[in-house]
């Protein structure tokens, strides 16, 4: 080897621990700097496992790109389930624990404790102003309840919208410090910028979940769980949202633009194309998911179920359960039942068996006076053996009977006699057996000459409009409990929690309301809508209103709880690959200082080579 060879591979060893001093200062320096990652040189050409002999120096950062990849997936979750945990456990606190004071079972339990007092003493004032005032309480906290899921959704919203204006945000910077990383030589200032480019991408994962690709030139690309492409070089599209503000119950989202009550997020891609995000599940964890979850889900069902205990309380106490009479038509048997009581959204019942080892099953006919309504939504429940349909009841008797007999089938004959509606089975054996026909009228008045002991106790709002459950113009129990009020005329005469009739005039102490009202509520099974999602079932079911309450605030409970623990799991997964993470890519200020002191040693190598050449150049020209 020559001297000037010598010369110069020593001049490139100084040079390269001169820079490899320089990354070990620039990593101690940033050892507690969030999203530094620390960096290293590569030589190449050393000699002896010294910095000697280097022919190129490169500064490369230190990390585990597939970890990396998995922290940023793990982060989106954990934002997730933070954000549902968070806001179930704000409407956990507005129902209170089971048992306490304010919270919604124990107020349903003072209005029917206060019930079973007056039934002992229905003359007594004071017993039935008790009753009045529970019943106010409880209408109140239903209201109460109802404007905090609402309160909720619409935190959802704005957290929406906030989430997409940074999500743009976040991509346009992305652009800026991606375009450099591209245009810049791989050395400390680019290895800078990717930890840059890493701490835009970590936010990023907050709001979606996101996957990443490197290429050869540096350049990042940018999809979601979903396989839509956010960013390659530049925004693959760029979103918008149309938040809405003051959501209500009937604000529910839709495909459809003119059925929709909340925003939607639409993504424009770079050609100009449009779609709904939402619509295309493009978020699937991250914040944006879970509040989206949130608004469209889990508060609509947490509403859902309010709805149902104010309604079922209501139609418990003021509708009337007509039985049908037993009829037959030769071999055939079933019910004839007046509908001439029925009002927009009371029902009729159709309960058969079918033979022979058959179960119970039944058809739920609920009217409507206008087609328009028809279908019924969603909301109006209904499974396998309990098909709910919506009647229209315009058309007259006749049509009426017509409709029924397209919606059973030829397995069994409907007719009419006037407001009279027939319904009766084939005959056969070895079929479907009529086994029950009930009509389910609303009283609308408090007291009647030979009148009823339903009534009206709850009504819809300060119209005071008696519930009935209609479903023309839209349903009436969506966002009832928000709605719901004791009869303003019953406050104002509390005597008529007893008297019903007054020709003949009920006795001021009978019992009969009092005791129907009570056993309504804690012993009459009522048909649950699927649409309260009660313990993850989707069928319906038959339960008392006393239950319905306990099971609604057990399962508010159970949610909670599981959200927690859900978050709780995704907190540990996250700390738990953070700390792999961390063990490649942060600095150690102990291993930095005995790197420091092989750089030093190198230095001192090559800066004594340096000094022997030219002591031996020195002594070959004095030659």
């Amino acid at each position: 080897m020559g001297l000037s060879t010598s010369l110069n591979t020593a001049i490139g060893g100084l040079t390269a621990s001169q820079v490899g001093i320089g990354v070990v200062s620039q990593n101690v320096a940033n050892a507690g700097t969030t999203g530094y990652v620390r960096r290293s040189v590569s030589n190449s050409d050393s000699l002896s496992g010294l910095t000697i002999g280097v022919q190129s120096t490169q500064v490369q950062r230190l990390l585990d790109t597939i970890v990396q990849h998995q922290l940023w997936q793990e982060a989106s979750g954990a934002a997730y389930t933070s954000t549902r945990a968070n806001a179930l456990s704000n409407l956990d606190k507005l129902y209170g624990a089971p048992g306490s004071a304010t919270a919604l079972d124990t107020m349903f339990n003072k209005f029917t404790s206060s019930l079973q007092s007056l039934q002992n003493d229905p003359s007594s004032y004071s017993l039935r102003s008790q009753v009045i005032d529970s019943a106010t309480l409880l209408a109140r906290q239903l209201n109460t309840l109802s404007s905090g899921i609402q309160a909720q959704r619409d935190q959802a919203e704005t957290g929406i919208a906030t989430a997409v204006t940074k999500v743009n945000d976040l991509l346009g910077s992305l652009t800026k410090v991606n375009a450099r990383i591209v245009a810049a030589p791989n050395d400390s200032a680019t290895a800078s910028l990717k930890d840059q480019r890493d701490l835009i991408l970590s936010e990023l994962s907050q709001y979606v979940d996101i996957k990443t690709t490197e290429d050869a030139r540096g350049s990042v690309s940018v999809v979601t769980g979903s396989g839509t492409q956010l960013f390659d070089g530049q925004p693959a599209v760029t979103f918008s949202f149309d938040a809405h503000s003051g959501l209500g119950p009937d604000d529910q989202w839709s495909t459809d633009p003119a059925k929709r009550g909340v925003g939607t997020i639409t993504m424009r891609s770079a050609n100009g194309s449009v779609s709904d995000a939402i619509a295309n599940n493009v978020f699937r964890s991250g914040e944006i998911a879970a509040n989206i979850e949130l608004r469209d889900k889990s508060l609509v069902k947490a509403q859902a179920q309010l709805d149902e205990i104010a309604a079922q309380m209501s139609k418990a106490l003021s509708d009337r359960e007509i039985a049908g009479t037993p009829a037959t038509a030769g071999a055939a048997t079933g019910f004839d039942v007046d509908m001439s009581g029925l009002q927009p959204g009371n029902t009729i019942t159709l309960d058969y068996k079918v033979t022979p080892g058959g179960q119970n099953q039944r058809f739920t006919f609920v009217r409507v006076d206008s087609a328009a309504s028809l279908p019924l939504p969603a909301s109006a429940g209904g499974d396998a053996n309990n098909r709910v349909i919506g009647i229209d009841f315009s058309g007259g008797p006749a049509s009426v009977a017509a409709q029924i007999q397209a919606a059973v089938g030829s397995g069994f004959t409907v007719s009419n006699t006037g407001s009279t509606l027939s319904i009766v089975d084939d005959g056969a054996a070895g079929t479907r057996d009529v086994v029950g026909l009930t009509a389910r009228p609303t009283n609308t008045a408090l007291s009647s000459a030979g009148g009823a002991p339903e009534l009206p106790f709850f009504v819809d709002g300060t119209s005071a409009a008696a519930f009935t459950g209609s479903y023309d113009g839209g349903s009436q129990t969506q966002g009832f409990a928000a709605r719901i009020t004791v009869n303003p005329a019953l406050v104002a005469d509390r005597s008529l929690l007893a008297v019903y009739s007054t020709n003949p005039q009920t006795a001021q102490g009978d019992t009969t309301r009092p005791a129907l009202m009570l056993d309504r509520l804690t012993q009459s099974q009522r048909a649950i809508t699927n649409a309260t999602g009660l313990d993850g079932g989707t069928a319906t079911s038959s339960t008392t209103v006393s239950n319905l309450v306990q099971r609604v605030v057990s399962s508010q409970g159970q949610a909670v709880e599981t959200a927690q623990r859900l978050n709780e799991g995704q907190q540990v997964a996250l700390a738990s690959i953070q700390s792999r993470f961390q063990e490649t890519a942060q600095v150690n200020v102990d291993q930095e200082m005995s790197m420091l002191i092989e750089l030093q040693n190198a230095y001192a190598a090559n800066a004594r080579i340096i000094s022997t050449v030219k002591e031996m150049m020195d002594m070959l020209m004095r030659v």
